[in-house]
């Protein structure tokens, strides 16, 4: 029976990726030309605040993460890579989280060029599940990972 405990708690306390599909070869190609993006980091739920998982802390993160790849920022650019966060958790135990990064840019609809938008046109998401006590380095580390996606993504279609 201990080593049932023991599993359990390996498992619940450690980042369960999930991968979301919008990083195919026709997502990547609108980063094509892209010359610096701004970030934009929405607005957090009050609980994962108080684990002191906050949005100054993830847009740091992230543009940390650009600048050592080389990727220009610029906060009064059009284009913004966005991280949504969203989680769910029980009155105790670990907490769910999904975090989902994308690039956001302006669009004109084809068929009516007065029609101006902002849509998402590239994505990754990943989804963890951590008790309180590593939910901050492990959110960290997936937004790493995530991170380290986009520029993936933005290198693949401009090459230095």
């Amino acid at each position: 029976m201990n080593w049932r405990i023991i599993l359990l708690t390996g498992v619940v306390t450690w980042p369960i990726p999930f991968y979301a599909a919008n990083d195919a070869p026709l997502e990547r190609a609108t980063l094509r030309g892209l010359h610096s993006v701004n970030v934009i980091v929405d607005t957090l739920d009050k609980e994962l605040v108080r684990e002191n998982l906050t949005q100054d802390a993830l847009l740091s993160r992230i543009q940390q993460r650009l600048e050592a790849a080389g990727i220009a920022l610029d906060k009064g650019a059009n284009e913004f890579l966005g991280l949504r966060v969203t989680q769910v958790r029980g009155k105790r135990g670990p907490v769910a989280v999904c975090l989902s990064i994308g690039l956001y840019q302006p669009v004109v609809l084809s068929r009516d060029k007065d029609i101006r938008s902002v849509t998402q046109t590239w994505e990754v998401v990943t989804t963890l599940m951590a008790e309180p006590k590593v939910l901050y380095d492990a959110s960290m580390s997936s937004i790493d990972e995530l991170t380290d996606r986009f520029v993936a993504a933005y290198r693949s279609v401009n090459p230095k």
